[in-house]
């Protein structure tokens, strides 16, 4: 009985779109392609028009060199390119594009019209693809330069299309990649529109620090501090901020290696390795969060390889180590010769009596109590990975939610603080140790579940001076989208013309709080969970972050009553044990545990 052949070749149409999904992953992929292109081709003016988060339309025109007709007609070739022609040139690439496989991918999954002319000719050349069919090439009238207008990307694949996100989403990941390469190319002028509205345009010709003042607003020049290490093989230059000021996400993070915006983790953990150094804090950045930085890494390209990915958005360094180390010098010799103060380093011991203490004057000034006891409000540890529950010591007595139940309503006399971290106490032979971030934390996040279930929302206090904070087109577009959904967890945001938000009411907790960090967060949080998303379904995250907002950062000398009410407030919460990500609160010691530990026993 004869067998049919299993293996066969894959039809020519198909092996091209699968090859497209490997560059085109989105209507931003289009769009990053484009402008790399007219990157490469010398443009000092590059305009890009979308529609429709680009599904409908991708129009990008850049006044570069342009191409003759020959050349436009080989561009659609796969693996056509100007940049390699033997192998050796694979460790020598000094430009944005040069697989070659741009212009084909986009092609075949879209219907596309390029108009091209170079510098002294009369007329220049039109070509349009349908699918990755050729469907016309004729003489046209154009300015010098390119233009390629990209319409309904995915349309011959379908399965593609599906899972496509909202216009907004999509704009916003454009918005992402033009902002990227804007940084750095300071001298060429981007402008971006959407459905014909302008989102930015720089101006040309402008240094680094007046295009990031342009994309990312002029008050932002205050806090950043400009870095530049190297040696004879690497330089690194760039700007990055203040730890205060760190992100939830990495967007925050532009890492480019020959002008060219990588993502590595490698070098992403030098930074935080810089940060922590330099304030001699495992604490710098809050656990889960990044910092701001604009980083340039100069290195020849034989030591460099970026064809890693097909988007080429990786790279692999030939000495790893000293990029890093260098990486890792630069950014906390710049923290530390800016002597910028981290707000979570306190190594003074104080103390302060009940009326005069900085504690007592915000409770009583900006009314941040819980119920009637005044309880005090303190800032979350840093640096703790939260996933995983602590293990357990046979030396620790308070090992289970179970056991603290009533711990905090009997006779814990306090002896004291330690580290103005840990308040000290004892009861019954017992010696028991609270953290007063970890409880803050857990008295917080109790108080906005219990306000919640009354009402069914988060009573809101309305702020005398509003707040205002400026978005990125995404997180612009999501705020707009999910104002309701805010409003229920007590905050009023409204639109304040062109990237700016006013913040004027904020949760009753957070009265008094500087809270456009917070909403960054919580919009990047909405962002990644999508418009759609029930708000009941993700509470306690919400919660669990206001919580850690609502509390003062870094170390805090207590007085006496202050602790008391600290105690008070988790005699009144449920699971007083652990803070809200699972961090323990108290942990205790029997006495006979520290006899047996001084040879007592």
């Amino acid at each position: 009985m004869l067998q049919c052949n299993k293996i066969k070749i894959m039809p020519e149409a198909l092996a091209v779109k699968i090859a497209a999904g490997e560059v085109i992953e989105r209507p931003a992929s289009v769009v990053k392609e484009l402008v790399e292109n007219s990157i490469d081709a010398g443009a000092a003016d590059i305009s890009i028009y979308i529609q429709d988060g680009g599904r409908k339309l991708i129009k990008v025109v850049d006044n570069g060199e342009g191409m003759t007709r020959d050349d436009a007609i080989v561009a659609f070739e796969r693996h056509a390119t100007s940049k390699i022609l033997k192998e050796e040139d694979l460790y020598s690439i000094s430009t944005m594009g040069f697989r070659g496989e741009a212009l084909p991918s986009i092609a075949s999954v879209s219907e596309t019209a390029l108009c091209t002319k170079v510098s002294g000719d009369i007329a220049g050349t039109q070509i349009r693809i349908k699918g990755g069919k050729l469907e016309d090439i004729s003489d046209i009238g154009c300015a010098e330069g390119t233009t390629v207008e990209v319409r309904d990307i995915f349309f011959n694949t379908p399965a593609r299309l599906k899972f496509m996100r909202s216009a907004s989403a999509e704009t916003g990941h454009i918005s992402d990649i033009v902002t990227r390469l804007a940084l750095s190319h300071p001298s060429v002028r981007f402008r971006l529109y959407s459905n014909k509205a302008p989102v930015f345009e720089t101006s040309a010709n402008a240094e680094l620090k007046l295009r990031i003042a342009e994309l990312f607003g002029k008050e932002f020049l205050k806090e950043i501090i400009p870095i530049e290490a190297g040696n004879v093989s690497v330089d690194v230059h760039g700007f990055i901020a203040r730890p205060e000021l760190a992100y939830s996400a990495a967007r925050g993070l532009f890492i480019y290696v020959n002008n060219r915006w990588i993502r590595d983790r490698g070098i992403n953990h030098a930074i935080a390795s810089g940060y922590r150094n330099a304030f001699k804090a495992k604490d710098a950045l809050a656990g889960g969060r990044y910092p701001f930085v604009i980083l340039f890494v100069k290195i020849a390209p034989q030591s460099v390889d970026v064809n890693v990915h097909p988007s080429k958005c990786e790279a692999r360094f030939r000495n790893q180590r000293e990029v890093y180390e260098i990486v890792n010098r630069a950014i906390e010799d710049a923290l530390k010769a800016s002597s910028v103060p981290f707000a979570g380093l306190n190594p003074k011991f104080e103390t302060r009596p009940y009326k005069d203490s900085v504690l007592a004057e915000r409770i009583r000034d900006n009314h941040l109590y819980y119920g009637n006891n005044a309880q005090p409000c303190y800032d979350k540890q840093y640096g703790t990975d939260y996933s995983q529950k602590p293990p357990l010591h046979q030396t620790d007595v308070v090992e289970s939610l179970n056991e603290t139940e009533g711990l905090f309503t009997g006779d814990l006399e306090i002896i004291g603080q330690l580290w103005k971290e840990y308040i000290l106490c004892e009861r019954d032979g017992e010696f028991y140790m609270v953290d007063q971030h970890a409880a803050a934390e857990r008295i917080a996040f109790e108080r906005l579940k219990r306000e919640y279930s009354s009402n069914c929302r988060v009573p809101s206090q309305m702020l005398l001076i509003p707040q205002s904070v400026d978005l990125s087109l995404q997180e612009m577009d999501t705020v707009g989208e999910s104002l309701k959904a805010m409003a229920v967890i007590g905050f009023d945001v409204e639109p304040f013309g062109g990237s700016a938000f006013i913040i004027r009411a904020v949760p009753e907790i957070l009265a008094g709080t500087d809270c456009r960090g917070l909403i960054k967060d919580l919009v990047s949080e909405l962002t990644d969970y999508g418009i759609s998303f029930r708000i009941d379904d993700k509470l306690e995250d919400i919660f669990m972050r206001i919580a850690c907002h609502s509390v003062i950062r870094g170390k805090r000398a207590l007085s006496r009553e202050e602790a008391k009410a600290l105690l008070r407030g988790l005699s009144q919460a449920d699971f007083s044990g652990n803070c809200p990500h699972g961090r323990p609160v108290v942990k205790g010691i029997s006495r006979f545990e520290i006899e047996k530990m001084f040879k007592r026993r």
